[in-house]
């Protein structure tokens, strides 16, 4: 097993050597090393490396699509690009630089992004390390998604769908839950409960963002030399309510804790108001719970498509069969996030 794990790597390597001399190399030699695959995604197969030459060393980060059938979340790299690219260009978002692409795969070995390695740390080993700074973080959070909720939309690529209104975006949101939970190969109508409490439960309506979709501490970096925060994984990205971001910060650290918002709510919530222009009756506890609902369904129904298709044995992904597991433990998290947004007995029909 190990030299076809060498041999893997070896190819890797030369492959990004043979890429990378055309696009990020000078008059001599370029060399790939410190190959090392990046563990812990879900969707991307992901890598970190070292380039040498004579201009010295640079570090980078390439995310590229896993064999055919085997990935949890399917995503367009394509479209992720095409974005990441718009907002390197702005300046205004905080991310790493994207740098290059390999659209077909016919390089690189499947379609991949190449991104520049940042020097810091991920926010999940800081808010470990450091449990005194935690409030520093807390407004440094804020600031950072604020930031994205107040980027101009005009500026985006023109794939990215423009929802019309709000109220027609709201029902579309809610729709997929139904469209979802018939198309899976088992029935689960637990999801068209959460499709009728989310329509008898909207909350105030909130201007139309760039959204995220993934925003969680582990897709946050700090940067070493100055503490900025840097954003990653926009695979999700798109144009909705802001609210979706903050919603879906308290699921996925309801399974990866500590919540450092929860730690200090009030103080995030008056930072990001304030950064964001939205009002209490817009951005509170209530109306991000209800959106940890509504935000769950972007990774949710790829798990429903996934495990369906696993059940018609289309998939060979083994990954898949564990997470049904998370299936069980969603429900009790919409359970909890519709209590704590005023009730579900409304949608309980």
């Amino acid at each position: 097993m190990s030299s076809q794990v060498d041999d893997a790597t070896q190819a890797a390597v030369a492959r990004l050597e043979a890429f990378l001399a055309t696009r990020d190399g000078g008059a001599g030699p370029l060399r790939v090393v410190d190959y090392v695959p990046i563990t812990g995604g879900y969707s991307r197969a992901m890598s970190r490396f070292t380039v040498e030459d004579e201009r010295g060393r640079r570090g980078y980060v390439m995310r590229a699509d896993p064999p055919p059938g085997t990935s949890i979340l399917d995503t367009d790299r394509t479209v992720e690009w095409t974005i990441l690219s718009s907002l390197c260009a702005s300046g205004s978002i905080p991310i790493p630089a994207a740098r290059w692409f390999d659209e077909t795969g016919d390089e690189l070995g499947s379609p991949a992004i190449i991104i520049d390695l940042v020097d810091g740390h991920g926010l999940p080993a800081l808010i470990a390390e450091r449990p005194g700074d935690h409030a520093a973080f807390v407004a440094r959070l804020a600031d950072a998604v604020a930031t994205v909720h107040a980027y101009d939309t005009a500026s985006l690529p023109s794939l990215m769908d423009r929802p019309t209104d709000w109220n027609a975006y709201l029902d579309g949101c809610i729709r997929q839950w139904v469209d979802a939970e018939a198309a899976h190969a088992e029935r689960e109508p637990f999801m068209r409960l959460v499709a009728a409490w989310l329509d008898a439960n909207r909350p105030p309506p909130a201007p139309l963002t760039l959204v995220h979709g993934d925003f969680q501490a582990p897709n946050v970096l700090v940067e070493a030399a100055d503490g900025r925060f840097l954003l990653i994984d926009w695979e999700l990205t798109h144009i909705g309510d802001p609210r979706e971001d903050l919603g879906w910060w308290s699921l996925a650290a309801t399974s990866q804790p500590p919540d450092i918002i929860a730690a200090d709510a009030e103080l995030f919530f008056d930072r990001y108001r304030e950064r964001t222009g939205l009002g209490e009756d817009v951005v509170n506890p209530a109306t991000v719970a209800y959106f940890t609902v509504m935000s769950s369904a972007n990774v949710f129904f790829s798990l429903i498509r996934q495990t369906s298709a696993m059940t018609r044995e289309e998939t060979t992904a083994m990954g898949i069969a564990y997470m049904t597991n998370a299936m069980p433990f969603m429900h009790g998290v919409w359970i909890d996030a519709m209590a704590r947004a005023g009730g579900w007995k409304q949608g309980a029909r």
